[in-house]
Formats: structure tokens, C-alpha cells, sequence
């Protein structure tokens, strides 16, 4: 007669044998574990894998914050956002989670970070020109202050990986607040030009080549040096558009990493291979003539005004 099946109990899996992790996944928070495990203590262990991944945040933990998320390390703060690590009551010896305070926060804030729908946009020449532009430059600088604290070493400067000195070619490079600085498959850090004329990729022409190839260049020779767990063709560097903010910067993203907030995805992310070639071998202005498909979530400000200058994707 066959054995009965049944699930080891807790007892037994605690004598679970750890040989050595076959996979980690930053994107889900996920890793994959071999070890030993013997099937009553009279056996001989057998190869066994445990797939752990941490499980969504509970609405009631959140609810009890003040008791629940009980030790708070502050890391940095620039302007109205603010930096944390912290542990759970039943987690002493780990960070359980990495926080990002706004405060205080708007209600463009409010609207960015809620659950909302997305569409697609066509965003012809035209469109831009008439309806994105004046958008942009409307902007108050204020939403920026937090990029120039950055760029005068008002605030994080001790975490500048590199500076490339100059307006015409200059840059930092600095870890991006969604990483925590130690797991290299989720390696995220951030290109931010010194100078402060070009707000987005339609700003982009073969006047800035040099700038382009500069920091695709210095980012490539010191990603392996920086971080030798990391090789230069294991990061994508790319542009958003739309950009989260309207200084231009460059994303620098382990492969593995491919689900970060935000998108690395088509109607978002532009690399910056691409966009190097298309202004070289197309059009020396091929972002000004361009028509740009993206999407927008519906609580984004541009979402209504494109919507009525009637650039949803349509058939």
C-alpha cells in the first residue's frame, strides 16, 4: 500500500538543510532555495527546493503602523521626501521594508501614487507644441527644488557615485531612492545632467550627442568597477516619456530589475542607445518630429488636455 501523503509539518521543516540559493528575484521579492529534507528521521534527506516569496502588505498592519513598523532608521532627506529603513515587531535582525515619506504632500501627490487607469496617447509634433509644452513650462520650479538641492550638493551629496564636471557634458550619478543599495539584481541608479535647458526627450537633437555618449560612456567603464558583480551589458540605460520630473535624467537598471515603479516597458522607456541612433542616422531633430505613443494614467494633468486635443490611440 502506498505511503499517505502529507504536508511536512513545521518541526520537520525546521530541520530543512540549506545547500545554496539557485535564484533570487528582485521583481517579486522571491528566492529560490536547495537543500536537504528527510522524510522521517530514519531517512536519508533527498534534494529539496522551498520557493519563498513575500507575501503583499496586510491593510491591518498598515492600519497599526505606529506598532507594527516599529523601528525607523531615517537614511536621507531632500527637501519634502524622506528616507527610511525599518523592521517589523517579529523581524529584529533584517530590514523588513524601505519606506519613502512625502511630507508634506499635495494633492497632485495624492493623485500620482493612488491605483488609477492608463490610456495611450498619440503625441504628434503638433500636439506638443500646442498642448505639452506650455504644460511644462507653466511648471512651477518648486516641483524640482529637490533636483537642484541634488545637483549643488545642498542634500545627498555624500552618496554621489560620480561627477562629471561641466554645463555643456556634466552629470552626477547617484542610487535612485527605489534602491536599497545592496542587491545587485536590483541595481538602480540615476543620471542627472547639470544643465537645466533640456526637460525632456523632445528637447533632445545632435546638439547634445556629446552629452549622450558622455554619459552612456563614464556609466558603462564604472558600473563593472563600482560594482563588479555587475557587467556594463547587464544595465539598460534609458529615458522616460513622459518623465516622472522635467529635468533631464537617465535611468541605470540591472536587467534582472524589470518591474520597478514606473515602467521599463514600450510606452515609457526609451533607451538611450536608441535615441543616440535615431538622432544620429535618422534625423538630426528626429524628437521634435516624431509623434511619441505613451501611456498616461487618468489622474496625471496631462491626461484630460491631451484627451481633448484628441490624441487617444483610436482606431
Amino acid at each position: 500500500m502506498a505511503a499517505e501523503l502529507r504536508a511536512p509539518t513545521d518541526k520537520e521543516l525546521a530541520e530543512f538543510v540549506y545547500v545554496k540559493t539557485l535564484a533570487q528575484d528582485a521583481r517579486d521579492k522571491s528566492i529560490n532555495v536547495l537543500g536537504r529534507l528527510a522524510k522521517s528521521p530514519t531517512d536519508e534527506p533527498q534534494n529539496a527546493i522551498l520557493l519563498f516569496q513575500r507575501t503583499p502588505f496586510d491593510e491591518g498592519e498598515i492600519l497599526d503602523i505606529s506598532t507594527r513598523f516599529h523601528t525607523w532608521k531615517p537614511i536621507e532627506f531632500n527637501d519634502i521626501y524622506y528616507r527610511y529603513t525599518g523592521q517589523t515587531y517579529d523581524i529584529e535582525r533584517y530590514p523588513a521594508f524601505k519606506a519613502t515619506l512625502i511630507w508634506p504632500a499635495t494633492d497632485a501627490h495624492i493623485a500620482k501614487y493612488s491605483l488609477q487607469a492608463r490610456r495611450l496617447f498619440n503625441e504628434t509634433p503638433e500636439i506638443y507644441q500646442s498642448v505639452v509644452k506650455p504644460y511644462i513650462d507653466a511648471l512651477p520650479l518648486s516641483k524640482i527644488q529637490w533636483v537642484y538641492n541634488i545637483l549643488e550638493k545642498k542634500a545627498e551629496a555624500d552618496t554621489i557615485i560620480l561627477e562629471v564636471e561641466g554645463e555643456e557634458k556634466g552629470f552626477i550619478l547617484t542610487p535612485d531612492m527605489k534602491w536599497d543599495g545592496i542587491t545587485m539584481d536590483a541595481l538602480y541608479l540615476t543620471v542627472i545632467v547639470h544643465r537645466r535647458d533640456i526637460k525632456s526627450l523632445r528637447d533632445l537633437n545632435a546638439s547634445h550627442l556629446p552629452l549622450l555618449k558622455e554619459i552612456r560612456r563614464k556609466v558603462l567603464e564604472l558600473i563593472p568597477q563600482k560594482y563588479p558583480a555587475v557587467g556594463a551589458d547587464e544595465v539598460r540605460l534609458f529615458v522616460h516619456y513622459q518623465p516622472t520630473y522635467y529635468h533631464f535624467h537617465v535611468h541605470v537598471v540591472h536587467l534582472r530589475h524589470d518591474t520597478i515603479p514606473g515602467g521599463i516597458v514600450v510606452g515609457r522607456a526609451h533607451l538611450l542607445d536608441d535615441i543616440i541612433g535615431n538622432i544620429e542616422t535618422f534625423d538630426p531633430n528626429y524628437y521634435q518630429k516624431a509623434t511619441l505613443t505613451y501611456f498616461l494614467g487618468e489622474n496625471d494633468a496631462l491626461f484630460g488636455r491631451l484627451s481633448e486635443a484628441g490624441a487617444r490611440v483610436s482606431p
